[in-house]
């Protein structure tokens, strides 16, 4: 099979500065002994590493105080790009802000609401829903960001995030507080990992030594292995009562809460999150042309990490409303609960209709990126 043909970067015209005889390696020293054939290699090796610096000194001195300056040019370009990812997708994008900015209003609200007597009485449960619920906003916002500057590569990866974010919240929402409490107490077994390999690390890296010992870190394990049985050090190892083989996993608790179909998008996003073969040339930017090496932004492949993320925001916050209105004993309060949900069901319907509607031209036209 032949190997495909790369299409390399557009090039750019570009200035290089000329090293005078002072840089050179062949110039000649203040003895007028040539500089290739006096001293050891590692002294010859010494002066080349040092020409090399003070040429990338002199090379960036104006970059350096001027970086706005040296940047005008990238950065015009960045904004007429952007001027024309707006004029086509501009509509689609403000609705799904909205949405979102509706989502984080009702988590506002669910808080206020209920936040002040679940503090009182220590209720694990709502702690762990509504803080899921938070990053879940958060990070529709940063996939947000990411489109709008045309990366929709990197924000089909945060909506993995969020994906994430949304199934252990409706783990968590349909099980008791005991789960929810293992689940926030879990935090202490990830930071005893951190704690271990900054153990490993902190001298070469030139840090602080660790605040605990190790023999206090090990002591922290087993106290909690003797209060939750040793299974809770493992990976998701707070929802072990969910499953009979105590080993639980991402996909298994994809499967309790009937996720099973966004796994084939979940994989789509793990390409451009981790360093596969795949992601080098499979890549939802383009549009017709996969030979491109992709290193900027693009003005297609916006409508999935779109949507998917807005199927999972309404969902967290569906979720939210659905607990608020078990935990209100207000008929008025429930309602409004509904109400709200209902608006950002609506604000995503109309998002994703918008979106849907300008990929359906985009690919029609044929245009590729702009």
């Amino acid at each position: 099979m032949p190997v495909s043909r790369l299409m390399l970067f557009p090039s750019r015209q570009a200035v290089f500065m000329t090293f005078d005889e002072s840089y050179s390696p062949n110039s000649s020293d203040a003895d007028g002994r040539s500089a290739g054939e006096t001293g050891s290699d590692d002294e010859r090796r010494a002066q080349f590493v040092e020409m090399s610096h003070r040429a990338a000194q002199e090379l960036t001195a104006a970059a350096i105080a001027d970086p706005r300056g040296a940047l005008s040019e990238e950065s015009a370009q960045r904004a007429a790009f952007e001027a024309r990812l707006e004029a086509r997708w501009g509509r689609g994008l403000d609705l799904a802000e909205l949405a979102i900015h509706e989502a984080f209003e009702a988590g506002r609200w669910v808080n206020d609401l209920l936040g002040p007597a679940a503090e009182v009485r220590q209720d694990e449960k709502f702690e762990a829903l509504i803080r899921l619920h938070g990053k879940g906003v958060m990070t529709a916002r940063e996939v947000l960001v990411l489109l709008r500057s045309g990366y929709s590569s990197g924000a089909l990866a945060r909506w993995r995030t969020l994906h994430e974010v949304w199934v252990v919240f409706l783990v968590l929402a349909d099980g008791d507080r005991e789960l929810s409490r293992r689940y926030l107490v879990h935090d202490i077994v990830e930071r005893l990992r951190g704690q271990e390999e900054y153990e490993a690390a902190w001298e070469v890296l030139g840090h602080e030594p660790p605040d605990w010992t190790a023999a206090e870190r090990e002591d922290a394990r087993a106290e909690l292995a003797e209060e939750f049985g040793p299974t809770f050090l493992k990976d998701y190892g707070w929802a072990v009562p969910l499953f009979d083989d105590n080993r639980p996993t991402f996909k298994k608790l994809q499967n309790r809460v009937e996720m099973d179909p966004w796994r084939g998008y979940y994989r789509l996003a793990s390409h451009g999150t981790h360093a596969n073969s795949m992601g080098l040339y499979r890549n939802i930017q383009d549009l017709g042309t996969s030979d491109v090496i992709w290193a900027g932004p693009s003005n297609a492949g916006l409508v999935d990490p779109a949507q998917c993320s807005l199927i999972a925001l309404d969902g967290l916050t569906a979720g939210l409303m659905a607990h608020a209105i078990s935990e209100l004993p207000e008929s008025t309060d429930h309602g409004i609960a509904l109400v709200r949900q209902q608006a950002i069901r609506l604000l995503v319907e109309r998002a994703i209709e918008s979106l849907v509607e300008v990929d359906t031209q985009q690919e029609a036209e044929a245009d590729g990126p702009a």
